[in-house]
């Protein structure tokens, strides 16, 4: 269905001057008469377009397995008759009504892109020209050449000297207008470059040559293409999963993958830039993964299924066309190689690392090395490449070299795996035998014991065993003496059936269930295993929290411990607990030896004197003389300390409440006792009554004073 060629148009309009008819499109002007007044109107305007609805194509339902009725296919081949007259008479407009028909009535478009969207695939074309209907491929070859048509004519440039326009005027109107987009391209690709291929990559390149932003936007297009390849594999995995797939969800499958990898192919295939984007996105791993975990899967999974099923040559011809555009794309690092020595190094560094990654999929690999030598690419590869490095190197030529080795090891894969199938099945077999063998054992036992009760189970076991027939083993019983065969078995031994985790061992080699199965560490034996069981966090023993950490004082027992060895510390008062008690016990006793002028000393410090000097008078002489020195001590007695703090405390307790402080806490007492100490019911109900009651007299007075404004009409009730 080849379309060569282009059409060429003159314009028959008339010009707003002699000069002005080889002036571009965007500049030209064309006289218009309308009602007796004309005007000069600009080349590409509304004015211009052509009012005609244009048809839009419609599918031909043909899928190869289902016969298409007459009634559909004359009802085809009327619309598709109308559709190639609306693509005759766009072809036949003149360049300035041509475009701006294109530009400015919207059905122009809907009708050229409904074509492009519809349009029979590559593979399905034989089955058109199999048909007995002589009038459905004229028909349809004939709208595909129209199309084409139009399309070599949208862009064009310079269709003559007087129909023209700016190329940089061109590439702004059809990327502004969206006259040319990317699904239109990728179409385009998919539709007609196996007929045209120079027509299509001439037409590819012009327009990425005009407006460049068609770049960026066909890297976005090729990522949402590698992204439906992901779909795919994605659906084969979650839809081939189960073992009754339908052949037709396979077909479907089938199809899905050779769109996608068709279009790839062909935009490969077809532009320059095109296949350099791919290398930017590193394509070649995609091809490899796709290769291996949908193409591969489709066909084992069809081939069980129906072996003469067509969709098996469809799934053949796209593995050999991925595998030449994985080598078109792979040969970009080389070509960088061989023309410049500044990207050489990266260029053979990523030839390696994209063979290096694909290794990963064994069935793409086998057949790339059988379809392609790689010696010579390695050859370009170190050339350019002086110092590679040679693991890699020497690796990657092993990896990829064409031998019989991997089919020898896959024989031998194979051979051992076809050989541990049979011991498996011997073995299954002599198990099924012993258990057999065993049970008609039991059952003799059994029957021989009624004949003779009076003989053990163990003794008739063991003759059962070494005689074949039942006959010889019961006469070989009667004749062995009751006494000395009573004497020979003793008492009755139980029969102890075989242990199934022996026979797990036979079969596997494993003959434990758990790592500490009889030794130290054995709980379910042991009562005191070696070790430390762990049970939550920390350590069994070590203190559970910050306050618990703070509160041990096992390190003053060591200190202890150490002191007496070496006997500097004796056991005297010195050693009790209660040494290191409050700060502020110590810090006032302290104090006390600091100088302290007469006229400072307070109420308190003048009552303890009083007190002291009370009981001096019925002390000896000798603590008074321990007293009057006392200034002179080294410390002071700790309990003369403590006993001092307490005579303070009830002394200030006495100021404020007027009764002794051992008498007991208050009745509103709210304090209580420590944190983690527990408290009493009275302070529980003290601190209950003190929330529930502590607002009603305080809040600094707001309620007071909002009611005292509300009475006096200052602020709304």
């Amino acid at each position: 269905m080849g379309v060569f060629g282009c059409v060429v148009f003159q314009n028959t309009g008339t010009p707003s001057s002699a000069n002005d008819a080889g002036n571009p499109l965007n500049t030209r002007k064309i006289t218009h008469s309308e009602n007796g007044v004309q005007r000069s109107i600009a080349a590409l305007h509304t004015t211009w377009k052509d009012g005609r609805c244009f048809t839009k194509y419609t599918a031909f339902l043909v899928n190869g397995e289902q016969p298409v009725s007459n009634a559909m296919l004359d009802q085809w081949a009327n619309e598709t008759e109308w559709f190639i007259k609306d693509m005759k008479h766009l072809l036949n407009l003149e360049h300035h009504r041509f475009w701006s028909t294109i530009v400015y009535n919207t059905t122009t478009l809907e009708s050229i892109l409904s074509f492009m969207q519809n349009a029979l695939p590559f593979y399905l074309v034989p089955v058109m020209r199999a048909m007995e209907n002589d009038h459905i491929l004229p028909l349809y070859t004939a709208a595909h050449a129209y199309v084409f048509k139009v399309i070599v004519r949208l862009t064009t440039l310079r269709e003559s000297e007087t129909c023209w326009m700016e190329p940089e005027f061109y590439g702004k109107l059809v990327y502004k207008n969206f006259i040319i987009t990317v699904p239109l391209l990728f179409d385009l690709i998919s539709i007609y470059s196996r007929d045209n291929m120079e027509h299509v990559s001439r037409i590819i390149e012009t327009i990425l040559k005009l407006q460049p932003k068609y770049i960026q936007d066909l890297r976005q297009g090729l990522s949402y293409l590698l992204s439906a390849f992901t779909i795919i594999q994605t659906r084969c995995e979650s839809e081939l999963s189960e073992a009754n797939a339908s052949e037709s969800t396979l077909n479907d499958l089938t199809l899905y993958a050779q769109d996608c990898s068709s279009v790839l192919v062909q935009l490969v295939a077809i532009s320059a830039t095109l296949r350099q984007i791919c290398s930017e996105l590193n394509v070649e791993f995609a091809i490899s993964n796709f290769y291996d975990n949908v193409l591969i899967v489709l066909y084992r999974n069809i081939q069980e299924v129906n072996k003469h099923s067509q969709y098996l040559t469809y799934l053949n011809d796209m593995r050999v066309e991925l595998l030449e555009t994985f080598r078109s794309i792979l040969s970009v690092q080389l070509e960088k190689i061989m023309e410049s020595a500044d990207d050489s190094l990266l260029a053979a560094d990523k030839f390696i690392s994209i063979l290096t990654e694909c290794l990963a999929n064994n069935v793409f690999v086998n057949d790339y090395k059988t379809l392609f030598d790689i010696e010579d690419d390695l050859a370009i590869v170190q050339l350019g490449y002086k110092s590679v490095d040679q693991v890699k190197y020497d690796f990657i030529q092993k990896a990829y070299a064409k031998d019989s080795e991997p089919q020898a090891e896959s024989s031998r894969t194979n051979s051992s795996a076809n050989a541990e199938q049979e011991i498996d099945q011997e073995m299954s077999v002599v198990t099924a035998e012993q258990s057999e063998m065993e049970q008609k054992i039991e059952q003799n036992v059994q029957y021989i014991k009624e004949l003779l009760p009076h003989l053990e189970a163990a003794q008739i076991r063991k003759v059962l065993c070494t005689h074949d027939n039942v006959e010889e083993a019961v006469s070989v019983l009667l004749e062995q003496d009751s006494s000395s065969s009573a004497h020979q078995s003793g008492t009755d031994v139980p029969h102890i059936p075989p242990d199934p985790l022996d026979e797990f061992y036979l079969r596997t080699g494993i003959d434990r269930l758990n790592i500490y199965d009889g030794d130290e560490f054995d709980v379910m034996v042991n009562d005191k295993v070696k070790g430390i069981i762990k049970k939550g966090k920390g350590m069994p023993g070590q203190p559970k929290t910050l306050t618990a950490l703070l509160d041990d004082k096992s390190h003053i027992q060591q200190a202890r411990h150490i002191y007496r060895q070496f006997d500097l510390v004796a056991e005297n008062d010195l050693d009790d607990d209660e040494y290191d008690d409050s700060f502020e016990a110590m810090t006032e006793s302290e104090s006390r030896h600091v100088k302290l002028s007469k006229d400072a000393r307070n109420a308190i410090a003048d009552q303890e004197l009083a007190n002291e000097s009370d009981s001096e008078n019925n002390e000896s002489e000798e603590e008074q003389e321990a007293n009057q020195n006392q200034s002179l001590a080294f410390c002071e007695n700790p309990e003369l300390a403590r006993k001092r703090y307490e005579e303070k405390l009830n002394s200030k307790y006495l100021r404020r409440h007027g009764g002794p402080a051992a008498s007991g806490p208050r009745e509103a007492d709210v304090r209580g006792n420590p944190k983690g100490q527990g408290q009493d019911s009275k302070v529980l109900l003290n601190r209950r009554h003190k929330n529930e009651n502590k607002a009603l007299s305080g809040n600094h007075n707001r309620k007071q004073g909002a009611s005292y404004k509300r009475n006096r009409g200052m602020m709304p009730s």
